[in-house]
């Protein structure tokens, strides 16, 4: 076949942790969880738990919330043998996965025991000599069983992304020295057991099949008549010769009934291996999805892009409740700010009465004071004031008038004569430094003011008037 050229693989995700879910039963929820951390692509068991009904999956391990947007988790599950039908096709070499998509499509109803449109399938290629061919391996699940599968996981919380089969791991692990049948043995019960019968001849993966049998007679007939009807038809296809040595692989020693009946359907004899324990195989099928070894995914892609979205919607919807608390928060705290300040501005306004108050008495107070002050000082400041003016008063000058106004202005007017009014001005500065028992007596005394008198024949010597105001010094508060 010719290649129209070499695709560019793709990029594998980078994972963080994993999780792989196994079915006890079928009939009930009983599940057994493995969760790895990842590291450098390597694995390493972090638990391993059993879950049901009345014991969920925990949410933070299995959960994909926003921490698996930056930090991704793959959901790994087993699917039960019993729903599976598996077959080995060899066709030529290509490295396209979507071109050999294509070929097995063309033959799904000659192969499928079931109608196409209630099956999910997948393949992945098993090692072949000739590398002008390639040994796919071909797998088929009815459409129930998968949904019926999914949920069950969904009541236990568990969203898978990857469905695949356990024994799948152990067969692409299989390197045979010889020719051999490989017997992969797992009990389901105390009575009966599912099988894996591979056959493996000249380096070549020939046949694959699973069968559910009896530990008992009834299983050993079972399974040389399985056996019997794949050498028929290895003879008639020509590539099986004799039967091979036949090789059981189980968590300890096959039934007695099937080693006996095997001891004598070959005559190469028969070779017992221990499987590798549950914890073993679980984390050696989660490292080959995580490397891209194992290509076997049943998940229907519609179910996984309804998980996707739903994926997808559940972040909308937890970043909006987000934003939605803390607008709430943002409210609350500036709800909060603003009771505060208007306790604050409370507690100054009540300050600001109290002072308001304190200030009003406080000048009723000094207005009082000065009231009586003022009482005192005009008591005695007309006398006072009038004795001083007299005492001051030059030779010459006269007093025509006295008046006192507004409590604290004093106008004195009088007449001097014409040739003598320097004594006025006398008098005026004698009046800015009067003093009463040691303290000045007026708080300002203006200019005088002088207006000479008309002269005549009869009255030769006219006298001028004079006049001036003082204004008292008071003692009260301003």
């Amino acid at each position: 076949m010719a290649k129209a050229g070499k695709k560019k693989s793709a990029r594998l995700p980078k994972w963080n942790d994993c999780n792989l879910v196994e079915l006890k039963d079928e009939s009930s929820l009983a599940a057994c969880l493995w969760h790895f951390a990842i590291r450098d692509r390597q694995l390493s068991q972090k638990a391993r738990t059993l879950h049901g009904e009345d014991a969920p999956m925990p949410s933070m391990q299995v959960e994909q919330a926003w921490r698996q947007f930056f930090s991704k988790r793959l959901n790994l599950t087993w699917l039960a043998n019993e729903h599976l039908y598996l077959r080995v096709l060899h066709l030529p070499a290509c490295e396209d996965h979507d071109e050999i998509k294509q070929i097995l499509e063309f033959q799904l109803e000659k192969i499928s025991p079931v109608p196409v449109h209630q099956i999910v399938w997948s393949f992945e290629l098993l090692p072949c000599p000739d590398p002008n061919q390639q040994t796919v391996l071909l797998a088929l699940a009815e459409s129930h069983a998968i949904e019926s599968l999914l949920s069950k996981l969904d009541t236990l919380g568990y969203q898978t992304d990857w469905i695949s089969f356990a024994a799948l791991h152990g067969l692409a692990d299989f390197k045979p020295k010889s020719d051999c049948i490989r017997v992969a043995w797992q009990p389901r019960n105390e009575a009966s057991a599912d099988c894996m019968i591979s056959w493996h001849i000249q380096g070549w993966a020939r046949e694959v099949g699973l069968i559910h049998i009896p530990s008992d007679q009834r299983g050993a007939k079972a399974l040389i008549a399985h056996l019997n009807h794949t050498a028929w038809t290895g003879e008639l296809e020509g590539w099986l010769q004799e039967a091979p040595k036949v090789i059981f692989e189980g968590p300890g020693e096959p039934p007695t009934p099937w080693q006996e009946a095997t001891s004598q359907w070959t005559s190469h004899g028969i070779e017992q291996q221990t499987a590798p324990e549950p914890d073993q195989l679980s984390q050696r099928g989660a490292q080959r999805s995580i490397l891209g070894q194992s290509s076997i995914n049943l998940m229907p892609p519609s179910i996984h892009r309804g998980y996707r979205q739903r994926y997808i919607d559940g972040l909308w919807w937890s970043s909006l409740k987000g934003i939605g608390l803390v607008y709430l928060f943002g409210v609350g705290i500036y709800f909060a700010a603003l009771e505060w300040k208007k306790t604050g501005n409370m507690d100054l306004q009540v300050a600001l009465r109290s002072r308001a108050n304190a200030y009003t008495n406080t000048m009723a107070l000094q207005a009082k004071v000065n009231i009586l002050q003022e009482q005192v000082d005009l008591k005695y400041s007309a006398l006072d004031s009038l004795r001083v003016i007299s005492e001051l008063m030059p030779d010459g000058m006269s007093l025509i008038s006295y008046n006192f106004r507004q409590g604290k202005i004093l106008t004195l007017r009088g007449n001097v004569a014409s040739d003598q009014t320097s004594r006025v001005t006398d008098y005026h500065e004698a009046l800015i430094d009067a003093q009463v028992d040691g303290k000045a007596l007026f708080e300002s005394v203006s200019d005088p003011s002088i207006t000479a008198g008309a002269t005549s024949r009869r009255n030769p010597g006219a006298s001028s008037t004079w006049s001036f105001n003082c204004e008292l010094k008071r003692s009260g508060f301003e």
